[in-house]
């Protein structure tokens, strides 16, 4: 029997060479128009002084990183509990207490995926692939406060996604696209495409959903999967999914641009440019009926479709 699957957890240690966990965290304020991202983890192939990472998008600022010190970090390896210093992060709360950065917030009902039916499947039980991703929350309640240089957001029953990588290094080509809808909770969008290299052999692979009233559609199911770009400029880009019971059309007038460091090797050293919120238009047509979605999100094309 496979093992049961905790993709939350731990998955490899603080002395494994070249290698890097990391968690992704986005909050969508309909007050503020505007998503908070918070990405957290360590990187063994850096410094011991920079061991430990935090990256803040705070709206209209820049990227900010913050690095801590291998003593500075410990992760519970069972539960997520992760702090850095007199900072904490688990699945119910974000605890940041720095001079120029104070975040208290509370993550309340989680839409968690805790089995192997996560967004890879059973590939995660191909070991050493270069980067493994899993949706620890599809959609999740966030409320509480963050202090950016002196300025207040106070955040009440805000969109939140959580997710996660790990392994050695994000893919060299990939395509990542997650998106709400401000005015339903119950809406969201994640598709993910990357180009794998493993043994020396190339292949892609995609995963993703589309959740709304109720439903899941999951994208890594689909037979006879097939994307295309309809349109793209500097500004715009159209995607299509086909299989043979779902056409997905996928509409992105670009937002803003910002950079963020990625792991490279177990560093993180890899400049990642990011889409963040964008505006994003969903055609779905499935069950002989077209459904459209006007949605709001943050996306990255590294050299993809």
């Amino acid at each position: 029997m496979l093992e049961k699957y905790n993709p939350s957890s731990l998955r490899g240690n603080f002395e494994r060479n070249k290698y890097f966990e990391g968690w992704f965290q986005k909050v969508y304020s309909t007050q503020y128009r505007a998503s908070f991202i918070l990405i957290y983890g360590y990187t063994t192939h850096n410094s011991n002084d920079k061991f430990g990472f935090l990256q803040v998008l705070i709206p209209n600022q820049i990227p900010e990183t913050v690095y801590f010190s291998k003593d500075e970090v410990s992760c519970d390896p069972d539960r997520h509990i992760f702090r850095m210093g007199n900072n904490l992060m688990t699945r119910d709360l974000i605890q940041i207490n720095m001079h120029d950065l104070g975040i208290d917030l509370n993550l309340m009902n989680n839409h968690t995926i805790r089995t192997f039916k996560n967004s890879m499947g059973y590939a995660y039980y191909i070991p050493n692939l270069p980067c493994y991703h899993s949706v620890l929350n599809a959609s999740q309640t966030v409320s509480g406060q963050i202090r950016h240089k002196g300025v207040y957001y106070a955040l009440e029953n805000e969109m939140g996604y959580w997710e996660k990588n790990w392994g050695s290094s994000f893919p060299e080509i990939y395509f990542w696209v997650h998106a709400v809808d401000p005015n339903d909770p119950g809406i969201s969008l994640l598709f993910s495409r990357a180009e794998i290299v493993w043994l020396g052999k190339t292949f892609n692979k995609h995963v993703g959903h589309l959740r709304f009233d109720g439903q899941h559609i999951d994208l890594r199911e689909l037979q006879h999967f097939t994307i295309s770009n309809l349109i793209r400029s500097p500004d715009h880009q159209i995607i299509q999914i086909r299989s043979l019971s779902v056409q997905l059309d996928i509409s992105l007038q670009f937002g803003t641009k910002v950079m963020f460091k990625g792991p490279k090797d177990g560093e993180l050293s890899r400049a990642i440019l990011h889409q963040t919120d964008a505006s994003i238009d969903v055609s779905l047509t499935w069950k002989n009926t077209t459904r459209r979605f006007q949605m709001v999100g943050n996306f990255e094309n590294i050299g993809s479709v």
